[in-house]
């Protein structure tokens, strides 16, 4: 031990300076910060040493085994770097070609068994594959590994959502999304098990509100009940019976109610058709003519009318100049006074030829739109209904 102030070589340990008597242990305690403190360094030193090291090797590697650098960046999600190497140190040589491409297939594999096991989430197996998707390799593996991983994520999102539902008594949607779980689902057993145990008592609630919605008439929530549960009971006998009456009772009411409206619209008619006549011209043409009146206090300045032809039996007749149809329309300018007729002695005309036009043994009329004089204008809401009734339909 050396004396910081004689310079003594002292026996070590010693607590005094055998030649100056001064007080050691000071010396004693610096030494051994000393030493801890080179201790500290050295080990820092050796840990940067030592990621040196690995990085030169890892750069060596890259160097010299190419496969292992692509491996490793897949590994690690580095799909440009793996990409990089494959361009520039793989691509071309068929034995390398051939050992990315077996271990690309294998690592595929592992990621989508590890996603059915449970050992990895959707979100790391969705990142891992497209990893490899972007590289543009194994393209058909990937795509495949996505759509399985993909629908059984789906179908544990579904077996989850119809837990819910079923806590909290939502049974329709609960049964729809239990029927969402696939068989690679490991929840696909009790899934089954849970649609066998609540059927019943869905199917019981869904005739008991489809019955109480049909006692007040009110058709179209009972069919919608319905719809929904044949969705999720396809065939079920009792639901389709229980369907098809409703809905013929609804298509009745919807008839009967149409059919009110209709007479409603055709008793105020503001310009309505009198009578429809077919004569011939000068020429021996055929031409028909379709009488009107005026029922407003106004003075009608044009209007536009509609009419369709069948045949003895009843069956309709396409007529019409140059392009005949079911439904032919034909245009008027006119000056009708208020309660006032017109057109009997006006016309359009019909397809040539005698044999031809007399097809048409019947005529029905509808006018479609008028303006007045005044500036305003009528549209037959009843003409649309006519339309529909009649056009291309036997008449009855």
């Amino acid at each position: 031990m050396i004396c910081p102030k004689c310079n003594w070589d002292n026996a070590e340990g010693s607590v005094f300076c055998n030649k100056c008597g001064v007080n050691l242990s000071g010396a004693i305690q610096a030494k051994h910060n000393f030493k801890l403190f080179s201790t500290k360094r050295n080990i820092i030193m050796a840990c940067a040493a030592l990621v040196i090291l690995i990085f030169v090797v890892v750069e060596i590697v890259n160097f010299s085994n190419p496969v292992s650098a692509f491996k490793s960046n897949i590994n690690n999600n580095k799909y440009a770097e793996a990409t990089k190497i494959y361009n520039e140190k793989i691509k071309g040589d068929t034995e390398k070609e051939n050992s990315v491409n077996s271990f690309l297939k294998d690592y595929i594999t592992k990621i989508q068994k590890s996603f059915s096991e449970g050992k990895i989430d959707y979100d790391t197996a969705k990142i891992s594959l497209e990893t490899i998707r972007n590289t543009q390799l194994a393209s058909s593996d990937v795509s495949n590994a996505m759509d399985k991983i993909n629908a059984l994520n789906n179908s544990r999102i579904a077996f989850s959502k119809a837990e819910e539902f079923l806590r909290n008594k939502d049974l329709a949607n609960a049964l729809k999304e239990y029927k969402k779980v696939i068989p690679d689902d490991s929840n696909y057993n009790k899934a089954k098990e849970q649609i066998a145990n609540n059927e019943k008592q869905y199917k019981e609630q869904v005739l008991k509100n489809a019955e109480d919605f049909a006692n007040n008439k009110d058709y179209d929530k009972a069919l919608g009940i319905l719809s929904e549960a044949l969705s999720i009971l396809p065939n079920d006998q009792d639901i389709n019976a229980k369907n098809a009456v409703y809905q013929k009772l609804q298509d009745e009411k919807l008839a009967a109610e149409r059919k009110q409206k209709m007479d409603e619209l055709a008793k105020n008619q503001e310009v309505s058709v009198q009578n429809i006549t077919i004569n011939k011209d000068w020429l021996d043409d055929y031409y028909i003519s379709i009488t009107v009146k005026n029922n407003t206090n106004k003075v009608v300045k044009k209007y536009v009318v509609g009419w369709m032809g069948f045949d003895k039996d009843g069956y309709p007749v396409k007529t019409g100049w140059l392009s005949p149809d079911f439904l032919k329309e034909g245009y008027a300018e006119a000056n009708i006074q208020p309660g006032n007729t017109y057109g009997s002695d006006k016309g359009w005309q019909l397809t040539g030829g005698f044999d031809k036009t007399m097809e048409a043994s019947k005529f029905i009329a509808c006018v479609k739109e008028v303006e007045y004089y005044d500036g305003s204008k009528w549209t037959n809401e009843y003409y649309n209904y006519w339309k529909d009734e009649y056009m291309g339909k036997q008449y009855k």
